[in-house]
């Protein structure tokens, strides 16, 4: 995938007490999910932060991560918002996972997460949102549900350090692919794969999708 760049900015005010992270905003085309921004909790600043604690200039995250120390830059600095794969990357180069960098590694395993406090995470004007509904990193599942808009994909085929996850279409048509094989999934269809396989997704509709992610452990 090319590290494709876009503007962003934050979601609308959230109802009391809702924890909605800050977003990006990326155009239609062959993207991958995209990060997120705004301010001193934006995903380029906890990137920043991230390499810094670990005493990592530019140039040595872009020799680790093999993507440019340019792009690396504009990705700090909020300039471009990275696809799922370049994410992935510079998470490993950091030896912190995805989730890591959207989620409090720490919480209460058991519990009720309500509507209003689930946490958001919307990537790319026109691409998907998630919403966690797992209450913390330290419980054994992460679980999303995503809304995928008309004709929006992951981009290429990726894979993160967890075991295994579970897609379960709730609403339209979600493809989606595992190794060398497409699978086309309706209402109610559920698919099982490992998290390591590569593996990536497309909407190919006019319409919305939606769909419950479970995750274990929970890797994103």
């Amino acid at each position: 995938m090319n590290d494709e760049g876009v503007g962003v900015d934050r979601p609308r005010p959230a109802a009391p007490n809702r924890k909605v992270l800050p977003v990006a905003r990326a155009g239609r085309g062959g993207g991958g999910r995209r990060g997120s921004r705004g301010g001193a909790d934006g995903l380029g600043e906890r990137l920043r932060r991230a390499r810094l604690a670990r005493s990592l200039s530019l140039r040595e995250l872009a020799e680790r991560s093999g993507l440019s120390r340019a792009f690396l830059s504009q990705v700090e600095h909020e300039k471009v918002s990275p696809s799922v794969a370049s994410l992935s990357r510079i998470a490993e180069a950091l030896g912190i996972t995805m989730s890591e960098l959207f989620l409090p590694p720490h919480g209460e395993t058991e519990g009720l997460v309500r509507v209003a406090d689930r946490v958001r995470m919307t990537f790319g004007e026109n691409r998907f949102v998630d919403e966690v509904l797992s209450p913390s990193l330290d419980g054994k599942l992460l679980v999303l549900r995503s809304t995928l808009f008309p004709r929006s994909d992951s981009g290429p085929p990726y894979s993160h350090d967890a075991d295994e996850e579970c897609v379960v279409v709730l609403e339209g048509r979600l493809d989606v692919q595992v190794g060398d094989v497409w699978y086309e999934l309706g209402p109610g269809d559920a698919l099982t794969y490992a998290s390591r396989r590569p593996h990536a997704w497309r909407n190919p509709t006019d319409a919305d999708a939606v769909a419950i992610w479970v995750i274990t452990p929970p890797r994103y």
